[in-house]
């Protein structure tokens, strides 16, 4: 499978776990997840799904910077979305999941970072 397939796979799962997550909250009436429910829908689905088409544009391949950012992208989620939902719904301290959430971010942070220098290499 290509990068840009996992990209889109994994985005679109994303999008329909945030959406389902979205159509909880409001029918419980209860939003203290929707901190949780942003990072899923931007980080999880809406990101994931604009470097597919990115990859698929600019022809940014698959050799080892494609992969590392897929990697880091997707494990950085894994990482992320989890500890927020447990944070947001105290079920456990900010102090327990606080790492979890920086090194997350500096992940994803890195994978844009890779699909600039992707871009840059990108031939037009």
């Amino acid at each position: 499978m290509k990068p840009e397939r996992i990209h889109l796979t994994l985005g679109l799962l994303w999008l329909i776990l945030g959406m389902l997550l979205g159509e909880h909250m409001g029918r419980s009436g209860d939003h203290t997840q929707m901190p949780t429910h942003a990072h899923m829908m931007l980080l999880g689905g809406v990101l994931p799904i604009l470097w597919a088409i990115l990859y698929r544009v600019f022809k940014l391949g698959n050799g080892l910077l494609a992969w590392a950012q897929v990697g880091l992208h997707h494990v950085a989620v894994l990482v992320m979305i989890p500890s927020l939902y447990l944070m947001f719904g105290q079920m456990v301290e900010e102090a327990a999941v606080g790492p979890l959430l920086g090194i997350s971010a500096i992940m994803a942070i890195v994978s844009v970072a890779l699909v600039l220098v992707m871009s840059l290499r990108a031939k037009d």
